[in-house]
């Protein structure tokens, strides 16, 4: 099967890439870097576009509202385990804090901080989580999402005020933390 790029909306190819090699999330509610826009291309070309990359070894997987790519060999990986089990720890966290903390919420770093500092069962958490190191709470706060915005999670909707969003791909830590929880 021959692929016309022409018709793969080529001024977004460069960009799905990049952000494929990344490991990253195309999030319909994302307002930065083209993200909806990116989206859109995709939603319009999703066909052609799961067939211009499977020879590439990645597979496009849709979700409710964001798009990411998955390498044929990242299943196995221990690596991406570990992964998955950091992010599991965190979401318990985030669900701890406020258990509305889903898609489309907003925070700010300052009132998350106030909720730890006076949370006992949150604090315990923190000591619990050995992948972050901290020297106070509001470290601590700013570590965890500087890594979800890192890894496209988050996004910061206002620097002067420290407000977040969360973005459509927080769906893909929820849905091992459900799957975690009907284990137990």
């Amino acid at each position: 099967m021959l692929i016309d790029i022409d018709e793969l909306v080529p001024q977004h190819i460069e960009k799905i890439y990049q952000i494929i090699l990344k490991g990253g999330y195309i999030n319909e509610n994302s307002s930065k870097n083209g993200n909806s826009e990116l989206y859109e291309a995709i939603v319009s070309k999703e066909s052609e576009l799961r067939a211009y990359f499977k020879p590439l070894g990645y597979v496009l997987i849709q979700r409710e509202g964001y798009f990411y790519f998955a390498h044929d060999e990242a299943h196995d990986s221990e690596a991406g385990l570990e992964l998955i089990v950091d992010y599991i720890e965190i979401a318990n966290f985030f669900k701890t804090l406020d258990s509305n903390f889903s898609t489309g919420y907003k925070f700010s770093l300052t009132s998350m901080e106030h909720q730890l500092n006076t949370n006992i069962e949150l604090q315990d958490l923190c000591v619990k989580m050995k992948g972050i190191k901290a020297n106070d709470n509001r470290e601590f706060i700013q570590k965890i999402v500087d890594r979800l915005k890192k890894d496209g999670f988050i996004e910061e909707r206002s620097a002067v005020n420290g407000e977040y969003i969360v973005l459509n791909s927080f769906e893909y830590i929820e849905y091992f933390l459900r799957e975690v929880k009907e284990y137990e």
